[in-house]
C-alpha cells in the first residue's frame, strides 16, 4: 500500500479478498465524486449531478475499459461506496483503474483500530465485546462524561480499562512448582490434548511449553515450566532460570504441589499465585492441606472445573456485561485511567479535556456521519447510514474466532469455584452473543 497524504483520495476494498457474489469498495476524499462521475454511468440518466446527493443510491455501469453492473451509494459528502460483482480479478481491475486516475489504495484494517481488532479477535466473546464498541458503547460513554460530567460512567470505563491489554494478547498463566508434581499433566488436562511430554523422570520439562485456550471466552495462555530444584545439569539449570523469570512476568502463577508427598505445599509463593494441591486422590481421608490450597487430581479430573473458575475469577473478577463500554485500545485505557485520577483529585475539567482528546479514536466509522435528515412524508431514521466494513468471519467452534494458535474450550467454564465447598465462588456469567453459537 502506498503512503497516503492528508488530502489524497483513497480507494479501499472493504470486503475480504476472496471470490464472492458481491464486493464493496469505498472511495473517499476530495476527488471521490468527480472520479465517480468519470467512471460511472447511471441507468436511465446521461450523467450524475455535479454535487453528491447524500444518502442516494444509483444503479448503473462502472468502468471505462471493463464495464460492470454496480450500485453506487453516497454515504458522505466525500465518500462513495461501490457495490460490484465479487470476482477477485474484477475487483482488482476497478481498483487499478481508480489508481491510474490518481486514487491511492489503502488497507481497510488500517482505517480504524476497531477494524483491525475485529479482524483478529481471538474468541467470540472478545468479538462480541468489540462489536458493542463498534455500535458506539465506548464513544457514547465518553460523550456522557464530557457533556454531563457523569462520574459514574467514568468509573465504569475505568473499571473495564485493564481489559484493553488482553483483548488481543492473552493473559499469561505460568504453571510452576517442584518436579513431578503434575505440572505438565495439568497443562494437558486443561488443554484437552497431550501438549506437553509427561514422564516420571524429574527434569523432563526443560523449556517453557505454551498453549492458548479460551476460558469462558477470554484468551489465556498457559505456560508449563521446568520443575524447580537444585541441579548440576546445565541445560536443566537454564530451564529453571526461565521458570524463575516467569514468577515475576506472569499475570497469574499456578504453583502445583504434590499433595501426596507434601513437596511444594509450604513454599513461599508470589502474591499473584494460586496454590494447587495435585494428587488429592492419593490422600488419606484425614489428611490436612493448607486452607488456601486448590484441591485437584489431574488423574481423575477432580477439582479441575473449580480451578478453571478460580483462574477466571482472579484474572477477570468483573467481566463486563453485554453492551458495556470498554476502552478497547491501550491508548484509550491509559487516557481513561488518567482522567479518573484527575476526577478523584477534584479536577473534572482536566478529566473531560483529556477524554475530549481521545474521543475521535473511540468513535467507530459507522457513527462518523451526520443523522439522516427528516423531511415531510419521508420515513425518518435516528441512525446514519453505516459504512460497510470487513467484520470477522464466524467459523465453527465452541468459543473461538480465527485464533492462529491452538484454542480450545476449557472443561471448567461454568463450574463453582473455590478451594473447598465452603469457600466456593459464583460461576462466571455466560455471555449473550449477537449471533448464534455453533
Amino acid at each position: 500500500m502506498a503512503s497516503v497524504e492528508a488530502e489524497a483520495t483513497t480507494v479501499c476494498v472493504l470486503t475480504p479478498p476472496a471470490p464472492a457474489a458481491v464486493a464493496t469498495l469505498a472511495l473517499r476524499g476530495p476527488q471521490a465524486w468527480s472520479l465517480t462521475r468519470r467512471f460511472f454511468r447511471p441507468v436511465g440518466q446521461t450523467s450524475l449531478p455535479s454535487s453528491p446527493p447524500l444518502y442516494r443510491c444509483y444503479f448503473g455501469h462502472w468502468g471505462l475499459s471493463l464495464k460492470d453492473e454496480v450500485i453506487v451509494a453516497v454515504t458522505a459528502a466525500d465518500t462513495v461506496e461501490i457495490h460490484c460483482h465479487g470476482g477477485v480479478r474484477l475487483v482488482r481491475c476497478l481498483v487499478e483503474e481508480l489508481q491510474a486516475a490518481g486514487a491511492v489504495e489503502v488497507d481497510a484494517l488500517e482505517e480504524h483500530p476497531l477494524l483491525h481488532l475485529l479482524a483478529h479477535a481471538p474468541t467470540r466473546r472478545v468479538a462480541a465485546l468489540l462489536l458493542d464498541q463498534w455500535q458506539g458503547a465506548c464513544a457514547q460513554a465518553l460523550r456522557q462524561v464530557i457533556e454531563k460530567q457523569d462520574s459514574g460512567t467514568l468509573a465504569t470505563l475505568a473499571r473495564y480499562a485493564p481489559l484493553a491489554e488482553h483483548l488481543m494478547t492473552p493473559w499469561r498463566v505460568a504453571i510452576v512448582g517442584p518436579p513431578n508434581a503434575g505440572k505438565s499433566s495439568l497443562l494437558n488436562a486443561l488443554a484437552g490434548f497431550p501438549r506437553a511430554i509427561v514422564s516420571p523422570i524429574p527434569g523432563t520439562t526443560r523449556d517453557a511449553v505454551t498453549v492458548t485456550l479460551a476460558f469462558d471466552g477470554w484468551p489465556i495462555q498457559l505456560i508449563d515450566t521446568a520443575g524447580l530444584r537444585e541441579t548440576s545439569d546445565a541445560l536443566e539449570a537454564a530451564g529453571i532460570a526461565r521458570t524463575r523469570s516467569w514468577l515475576s512476568q506472569a499475570d497469574l502463577v499456578l504453583w502445583v504441589a504434590d499433595a501426596a508427598s507434601g513437596d511444594g505445599l509450604e513454599a513461599e509463593l508470589p502474591p499473584q499465585a494460586l496454590l494447587v494441591a495435585n494428587k488429592c486422590d492419593l490422600l488419606a481421608e484425614d489428611a490436612v492441606l493448607p486452607p488456601h490450597a486448590w484441591r485437584i487430581s489431574v488423574r481423575t479430573g477432580a477439582g479441575l472445573e473449580a480451578l478453571c473458575a478460580g483462574i477466571l475469577n482472579r484474572l477477570v473478577p468483573d467481566p463486563p456485561p453485554p453492551g458495556a463500554p470498554v476502552p478497547f485500545t491501550p491508548l484509550l485505557a491509559k487516557a481513561v485511567l488518567q482522567a479518573w485520577d484527575d476526577w478523584q483529585q477534584g479536577d473534572p475539567a482536566a478529566a473531560c479535556a483529556r477524554l475530549r482528546q481521545i474521543l475521535p479514536a473511540a468513535e467507530p466509522p459507522c457513527l462518523s456521519f451526520p443523522r439522516l435528515p427528516t423531511t415531510p412524508g419521508a420515513r425518518s431514521s435516528p441512525n446514519p447510514l453505516p459504512q460497510a466494513a470487513p467484520l470477522p468471519q464466524t467459523p465453527a467452534g465452541p468459543d473461538t474466532v480465527a485464533c492462529p494458535c491452538q484454542t480450545v474450550q476449557c472443561p471448567g467454564l461454568h463450574a463453582e469455584s473455590g478451594p473447598t465447598a465452603e469457600q466456593s465462588l459464583p460461576a462466571p456469567a455466560k455471555t449473550e452473543y449477537p449471533y448464534p453459537r455453533s
